[in-house]
């Protein structure tokens, strides 16, 4: 039976030097960090890491101490101060490569997850968040502690799970788990209309690239949740995810989605993903063993995985796009902003599947000043995608299919649906660029 936890028994477990594993998502304890806000000192000379979401996961532990440090794998503007001061270091790896660092045999001393109670045979479900934790359990050398928050208010979820008996010491606490507050599902949160019609009229683009029977892919933000909501009158879908959000909610209300079938392994639901961040509601539906079920990093974004699926479809978004196909998803005015993530394990994943569509998508300008995401060419700085991964392009303005295009060829579609009030600043600039490669 493990031991009880309290904030001051925390003492004995976190030491300088201690390199601990601290979930993202909702697999992020609000408790454990309640604790460590309050005693600060506790974080002298710890070494924290974890897969924090921009967005989600606001909290810096290295502002707690100066001898604090984390290793993160997204730079959102919460972390620029701890990046600034040495603090924080940043890995640009794509998921798939995340993983195998944070699985390392003995890379972590100590785990601190967020489960909820265990079952009838004493597991624990890694509930919300099962993408990177079963891969950090399976490296864990016979020294290392876990620390678990036990929390009645995360649902028991079809996946991976951790005995009870592997727990060193927890604490029991009905908290509610780490949500999106201002949910993309919900059209109150979009307040702009000019922008909202400009992201819908995407979203119907992006439908018409899909057909019943396909299996997708999203990444949060509003654009997916549009396109989530246009999607309800297809049929036979599936989903295949990183993340879900709530936006999933409609599609399996409508009836969009395929039905359950039987698996070698049990039931095989049409939704299975990593992690779920959303609403209360999202959450609840979690449990349904016939809807979704939860696998690791190391299945999500499998290359094997992927091109096993057929007919899978990507679709992501991003800031900015250049005449010659490359992305940048990661900064914003020279800021870096997000990361990698498992945005080219899923494009190339697509590309591989019999049939598969890898899409990018987003709306032909950013923010009201209508500045072009399509650009001559991208400022220097991380290239987030190159541009031999990019396959469909789609604005509101239509679809640019890149995949076999030569080189002005690709620009000439990507000049055709950019805004067509910077389609001839776009056309001059690239007759100048093409000089000079």
């Amino acid at each position: 039976m493990p031991a009880n936890l309290t904030a001051n028994a925390l003492r004995q477990y976190l030491r300088p030097g201690t390199r601990v594993y601290w979930p993202g998502c909702a697999g992020q304890s609000p408790l454990f960090e309640q604790w460590l806000r309050a005693e600060p000192e506790l974080a002298s000379g710890v070494h924290f890491s974890g897969m924090w979401i921009p967005g989600v996961n606001r909290f810096d532990p290295t502002g707690l101490h100066a001898e604090a440090r984390a290793t993160t794998f997204f730079l959102p503007p919460e972390f620029h101060a701890g990046w600034q001061r040495g603090a924080v270091d940043y890995l640009p790896l794509h998921y798939s490569e995340a993983v195998r660092w944070l699985g390392t045999p003995g890379r972590f001393d100590l785990l601190m997850l967020h489960l909820p109670p265990p079952d009838a045979r004493g597991r624990c479900s890694l509930s919300l968040a099962a993408d990177f934790t079963p891969a950090v359990l399976a490296g864990l050398a016979a020294g290392a502690r876990v620390l678990a928050h036990i929390n009645p208010q995360l649902p028991i979820t079809r996946g991976p799970w951790v005995d009870a008996a592997r727990i060193d010491a927890w604490v029991h606490a009905g908290v509610p788990p780490l949500a999106l507050h201002n949910d993309p599902s919900d059209a109150a949160a979009n307040t702009d209309t000019a922008i909202d019609a400009a992201i819908h009229a995407v979203a119907r683009q992006v439908v018409g690239c899909i057909h019943d029977g396909d299996t997708l892919q999203f990444g949060l933000g509003r654009l997916q949740a549009a396109v989530l909501h246009a999607l309800v009158g297809h049929r036979r879908l599936r989903i295949h995810s990183g993340m879900v959000s709530s936006g999933l909610l409609g599609l399996a209300t409508a009836g969009a989605l395929a039905a359950c079938e039987a698996g070698d392994d049990g039931p095989l639901p049409p939704v299975c993903t990593g992690v779920a961040l959303g609403s209360s509601a999202l959450y609840s539906r979690m449990a349904d063993a016939e809807l979704v079920r939860f696998a690791p990093v190391q299945h999500t974004h499998a290359q094997a995985t992927l091109a096993g699926i057929p007919n899978f479809v990507s679709i992501n978004s991003a800031l900015e796009i250049d005449l010659l196909g490359q992305v940048n998803c990661e900064t914003l005015h020279g800021r870096q902003v997000s990361g990698v993530g498992g945005l080219v394990d899923f494009l190339r994943g697509a590309r591989a599947s019999p049939g598969g569509r890898a899409i990018m998508a987003g709306t032909a300008t950013a923010g009201r000043a209508g500045v072009s995401r399509i650009v001559p060419q991208l400022a220097p700085g991380p290239v987030g995608l190159p541009r031999g991964d990019v396959d469909l392009v789609v604005t509101e303005h239509g679809v640019a299919q890149l995949s076999h295009l030569g080189v002005e060829a690709r620009a000439k579609a990507l000049i055709s649906v950019a805004a067509p009030t910077h389609r001839a600043g776009l056309e001059a600039a690239w007759h100048t660029l093409k000089r000079t490669l």
